[in-house]
Parts: structure tokens; sequence; C-alpha cells
């Protein structure tokens, strides 16, 4: 049988079974199983299930309606069918086996994977091959941001810690009646492990750097990949490609007879030759500019009259818990600022004034360009009343326009302003410096400088007192850090299930 119609008998198995599952929200194909030309030059069918909520009679119903789907299938064609329902790069080499690669996930497990590995999720975002929703429709990664490298699950560190250690890392589901956890697992590395395990992380580091500096979900191979890779950390590029070009063999003719000479060696070289260029562009020579919503009013606050277009009225702090103050503070002492900013507006510059009782900080600059949206005549208006007096506003947004507010302004508006203000104090001077603005100043930076559509910027939610860290760098522009604690309440409404589980 040849090999595409084989695929295609798989998969339409498969979506047999998801479709006729209502708890199944998502199933995606994705790996080498839709990218390579042979069926036997596959290692595993990687499947990805989002399920509203997962137990064991539920585990253990899917798993067993999956193999009946595909064990007859596979035998016609003289396969064995092994399931592997575990999470992590764990791999199955038996002769004459197909592994389904079943993981599986609840949509509350899915939004924190997204947010704990990024690079994972992005990568199977990718794929257009799913039944019913998205991936990215159940819960988005949004591009990738420098710190992900450093701090998020599969980071740098963590792939070299497991090859020293000589173990995969994976991770099995302990499901009980009412839910589950993942256990961390890990399985001594053979021969051919090491070898691919390191072709691995060559791989994904190149990938995913040029994912970040090109902003965008890339799939490059081979040489359009090196070439890539090369222009942006140039430094021993003979002897990273001849490294790289040795584990592309071994891997593909299934050579792992004898070791590659110096692998350990030559794996550490090129991780500290990475990381090192890493924090050289993106540390070393970039300035940080750390930008927090101020502390709140009380008219952020919904006391039964519904949510108020809080604009340019100009309301004095209310009291905020001192952990919280010494939660920012903590997180800002690690770096030196030059230069302090603040909207004009009394609750930035309180804040910025009670954020100076904790730690140092520099003379505040206050700039207009930082003032919050201009709501025009809904300025303090309450949702509910701004929705019955201007009825053609809210039918604006619906079509996806992006109207100015009744004598005020349009969130384009606001992006002009706000790129202007980057634009002189944080790309074109050195050094580190601290802004206090408001939210949708915030959201259409972070909206901007991620790559959403204008039309999504208003769903990203800001928190009070939280740090967002713009990374300008000398060669590539301008990159957002936004903690994974931050992330989780910023894009909570992008979720959309959530009140449905």
């Amino acid at each position: 049988m040849k090999p595409a119609l084989l695929k295609n008998r798989i998969q339409h198995r498969l979506w047999e079974v998801a479709a006729a599952d209502d708890a199944i929200l998502s199933a995606t194909l994705t790996g080498s199983f839709l990218d390579e030309g042979s069926f036997e030059g596959v290692s595993d069918i990687d499947f990805v299930v989002v399920v509203d909520r997962l137990n064991s009679a539920r585990f253990e119903r899917l798993v067993a309606a999956f193999d009946r789907a595909l064990r007859g299938e596979l035998a016609e064609l003289g396969y064995d069918l092994r399931i592997n329902p575990t999470l992590g790069p764990l791999k199955f080499n038996d002769p004459a086996t197909a592994v389904l690669h079943l993981m599986l996930y609840s949509r509350e497990a899915h939004v924190d994977h997204a947010i704990a590995s990024p690079f994972t999720c992005f990568d199977w975002q990718r794929s257009s091959t799913h039944c019913k929703r998205s991936l990215a429709e159940v819960f988005p990664v949004f591009n990738l941001q420098p710190h992900h490298f450093m701090s998020s699950r599969r980071s740098v560190r963590d792939y070299l810690r497991d090859f020293e250690a000589g173990v995969v890392s994976y991770r099995e589901l302990d499901c009980a009646a009412d839910g589950y956890t993942e256990r961390g697992r890990t399985k001594p590395m053979t021969l051919r492990d090491r070898h691919e395990f390191a072709y691995h992380i060559l791989r994904f580091l190149m990938q995913n750097l040029v994912k970040l500096v090109r902003r965008g979900n890339l799939a490059l191979q081979g040489e359009q990949l090196l070439r890539e890779y090369f222009s942006i950390f140039p430094e021993r590029e003979v002897e990273t490609r001849r490294f790289y070009e040795q584990l592309q063999t071994k891997k593909r003719a299934r050579d792992f007879g004898q070791p590659l000479t110096g692998l350990e060696k030559k794996l550490q070289a090129f991780i500290d030759d990475f990381e090192r260029q890493f924090r050289q562009v993106f540390f070393n020579t970039a300035s940080r500019h750390v930008a927090f919503r101020h502390a709140p009013t009380p008219l952020n606050h919904d006391a039964g009259g519904g949510r108020v277009f809080l604009g340019r009225t100009d309301p004095q702090l209310a009291a905020t818990p001192d952990a919280t103050w010494q939660g920012l503070a903590g997180h800002l002492a690690e770096l030196t600022f030059a230069k302090s900013h603040a909207s004009p507006l009394t609750r930035c510059r309180e804040s910025l004034a009670e954020l100076s009782r904790r730690m140092p900080l520099a003379k505040v600059d206050v700039d207009e360009r930082l003032l919050e949206i201009d709501y025009g005549v809904l300025d303090g208006a309450t949702v509910t009343v701004a929705r019955r007096s201007h009825p053609g506003l809210f039918a604006a947004w619906q079509r996806g326009e992006d109207p100015q507010f009744p004598g005020g302004e349009s969130t384009d508006d606001v992006r002009r302003r706000a790129l202007a203000f980057v634009a002189e104090h944080w790309t074109a001077t050195a050094g580190n410096s601290l802004t206090c603005t408001h939210n949708v100043v915030l959201r259409t930076l972070v909206g901007h400088v991620l790559g959403l559509s204008p039309s999504d910027w208003h769903r990203l939610d800001v928190p009070h007192l939280a740090p967002i860290t713009f990374t300008a760098t000398a060669d590539h522009g301008l990159f957002v850090d936004i903690p994974a604690e931050v992330a989780r309440t910023m894009f909570r409404s992008f979720d959309t299930l959530a009140k449905a589980a």
C-alpha cells in the first residue's frame, strides 16, 4: 500500500473515534507522521488529544478506543501496535511496530502546558491536521519570548541535564476516579537515544531561535535552517555544521552501531556556544524596560454597577497589600534602572512613589504619551450604560473595526503614541528603564510586539502591579517577556472553554 494511502486510513480511523466522543475537544496529528514521505521512516504517530476532563475511567476508555481503531488496520499490513500514553520524548523502536504516541490532556492541563512548555505547544499549533477545534482555539501560544529559553519546561539546561545524566525524562499520567496528576519519570538512554537526543537538541534550539527572531511559527529544515540560524548566531559555524550533519546522517541511516567520536564534548560545546550568544544578544548588549500597570483604584473594582471605562478620570489609589508591593520590588531588584517614566495621571505617579519607598528609583519623567486611552464622553461610564447610549460603537467592534470613542481615541491612536514613546526611550537609547502606565497602553504594546491581531488586543487583561519586560536588542528589535503567573491572567480570556467546563 502506498504510504499516503496508509496515512489517510490511519487518520480516518483516529478521526472516527474523536468525532464520536463528546469528551474530546481537540485531536491533532503532528510530527514526523505528517512530514515523512515513507511510513517506515516514522518513529511515532504523534497524536495530541484534549478532553474536557480526564480521569481513570475516561483514560482507559480512550486508550481502548484508539487501540481498537488502529490495531486491525495495521495488522493487515504486518504491523503490531503499541500505544504510548506518556508525555515527553520517550521513544520505542520495536521492529514492525507502529507506535501511537497518545498525548492526553485535560483542557486545564493544555492551558498549563501552553504556558509551561511553549516550544512544544507552538510547534504543535503549526499542524493543520486536526479534528474538531485546533489547539490554538483551545488555548494558543502567541510567539516565543526570550525567557522561554531559560525558564520554561524543556529549556536549554533541561535538555543538557538529561543528556549528562544519561536519561530521558518523561511524564506518566497517574489517573484516579476524580482526576489525574502527571508524575515525572526517567528511562536510561540507549546509544541510539543519545544520538537522537543530541540531534533533537540541535534542531530544537536552532528552530526555536529562528522562530523567536523571525517572529513566526516557522519549520525550517536542512540547509535553510542552518543558513538562518548562523545568520543570527555565527560563532563556530564550521564545527557546528559538521556535528549537525554527522548526527543527521546517523539518524537517517539508523546507524547506531558505533558512537560518534566526542559526542558529549561536541554537544556541550554547542550548548555553551548557544547560551553565550543568547545572553550576549538578549541580555549583555540589550536594554531591559520593565513596564507595569498602576496599582488599583476604587474605580477599577466592580462594585455592583459594572465595569467602568476609566481613562482620563483621575482617582487616587485604593489600599494595596504591602506584600503586593514587595513582590514587585523583589522582581525588580536584579536590575538597575537608569530612568523612570510615568503617565501624568495620579494613579501612575502615586504607584511609582509608593514603589520608591521599597527600592531606589531614578527621577520620574512624566510623559503624556503614556496616558490611558481617552474614552471621550464615555469616560467614567459603565460598560452597560455605554452599550445602551452608543450601540453603534459596540456594533463596530463586533465587526472587527477600531472606531474612536465619541470625543476620544481609538486603539490605533494609543498604538501610535505608545510606539513613539518606545522609539524615543526604549529603542533609541541605552540603559534599563522602569515605566508605570495603563491597561490599554500595555495591552497595545504587548499585542503589537507579540504579533497578535489588533482585533484581539482588547482581550488581554493586564493585571495591576505585574512586571512585563520589553527587551530592546541591537540587531533584532523589541521583544516582550511575560512571567508565567502574569500570562495566566493576561491571556485568560483566550481560554474560551473555561466556562463551559
